[in-house]
């Protein structure tokens, strides 16, 4: 398989779980939640108060599906999205670097075992934790996204590395 044809894959499947996850999301869980979206999208942060706040507006329609589909698709989407561009960035040739989006996916999928605990045992005193896993992963997710572009510039303009 070339390289072409395995990015063209991988960004295809990113993109169909991200779209599910997002259709899924959209159509069925927020509107069971009073509209609020789930506290792994509020990128500033939460706390416990605000955490029992959307637990408390949650319909279990909402919860059966942030506990089943959607659980699932964030457990595909964060390692295909940090697979994706750690890819590229090792295939511009500057391998040290793909390391940020991997960390990027373990921080997600961390935030998404804490936010299940918290649904799961009903104690929100892990919300402090989730929140602090939740901006990580923005904030990582942001350097990645960065890191690609600046690796894609330097590429441009110097050729690989290697």
């Amino acid at each position: 398989m070339t390289y072409r044809r395995y990015i063209r894959i991988l960004a295809a499947a990113t993109g169909l779980v991200y779209l599910l996850m997002l259709g899924i999301g959209l159509l069925w869980m927020v509107p069971a939640s009073g509209g609020h979206l789930p506290p792994d999208t509020w990128i500033t942060g939460y706390d416990a108060a605000r955490m029992t706040g959307w637990i408390m507006a949650l319909e279990q329609r909402a919860l059966t599906l942030y506990l089943g589909p959607i659980h699932w698709l964030d457990t595909l989407f964060p390692p295909l999205l940090g697979l994706l561009l750690a890819s590229i960035i090792l295939r511009l040739g500057r391998g040290w670097l793909a390391m940020v989006p991997f960390l990027y996916s373990a921080t997600d999928l961390w935030e998404n075992a804490v936010l299940r605990g918290i649904l799961r045992s009903g104690d929100v005193s892990l919300s402090d934790h989730a929140s602090a896993l939740t901006q990580g992963k923005f904030a990582l997710l942001g350097l990645a996204v960065a890191l690609l572009w600046m690796v894609w510039r330097d590429y441009r303009r110097n050729g690989p590395l290697y």
